[in-house]
């Protein structure tokens, strides 16, 4: 069964949409967009499709991702106080009870479509490698196992060429979308589907734009 994204667009270029139970990666340098993706993915799925969602924050406050969905027209509060909706904030350090705590979030709402938003802090805060590699893939599998679509967003280093902070996550996930800014051009913005488990997905670089209603990507 196909998850529409919400994001206009973009849908026509992963056949559909985002798969039932698939993990799936939003990654990119700073400025890029990745928690107004993510944002839109969760307020649309309430919106339009009547889909339950959890905003599972470890950096920002959930006030400010309030304040910043209200600039698209996304009234989140509306959302939370009729059950569609909750916005939960963790702190990135305290991985030892996080993955009962997230699952009983993700029960309590009754939650299809889960961001976690963003796995890069938790990977700056833990020290252990090795931790956060298990964390991670425990609860990712465990997400897809309940049949939930989950938007992992990761900010990648300036200096990096990897896809996540440590370079490891995008091996774990169903696909990996990359969020590119691109400077002096029509469109400042650009995506590109890197990888789609069981979608025939595009190859090609897809400039986006930020508009009154949220991101919306154009076809080339």
């Amino acid at each position: 069964m196909k998850i529409l994204s919400g994001v206009p667009g973009f849908d026509e270029l992963i056949e559909g949409g985002f798969e039932e139970g698939s993990v799936n990666l939003i990654c990119g340098k700073t400025g890029t967009c990745k928690s107004i993706f993510a944002t839109q993915f969760i307020y649309n799925g309430a919106e339009k499709n009547g889909e339950n969602g959890l905003y599972i924050t470890t950096g920002e406050r959930a006030d400010n991702i309030k304040r910043q969905a209200s600039k698209f027209g996304w009234d989140l509060e509306k959302f939370e106080k009729n059950g569609k909706i909750r916005l939960v904030e963790f702190e990135p350090f305290d991985i030892e009870t996080l993955m009962d705590r997230i699952i009983k979030q993700v029960e309590s709402v009754g939650a299809k479509r889960i961001v976690i938003d963003s796995v890069s802090m938790l990977e700056m805060y833990i020290k252990d490698p090795f931790r956060i590699r298990k964390f991670l893939y425990r609860i990712l599998q465990r997400l897809r196992e309940m049949g939930k679509v989950v938007i992992a967003v990761s900010e990648i280093p300036e200096e990096s060429r990897g896809l996540s902070r440590t370079g490891v996550l995008e091996f774990m996930v169903d696909s990996v979308i990359l969020l590119q800014y691109l400077g002096m051009t029509k469109y400042s913005r650009s995506l590109v589907v890197r990888k789609m488990r069981l979608a025939n997905h595009s190859n090609d670089i897809h400039p986006f734009e930020i508009g009154p209603e949220g991101l919306t990507v154009h076809s080339v």
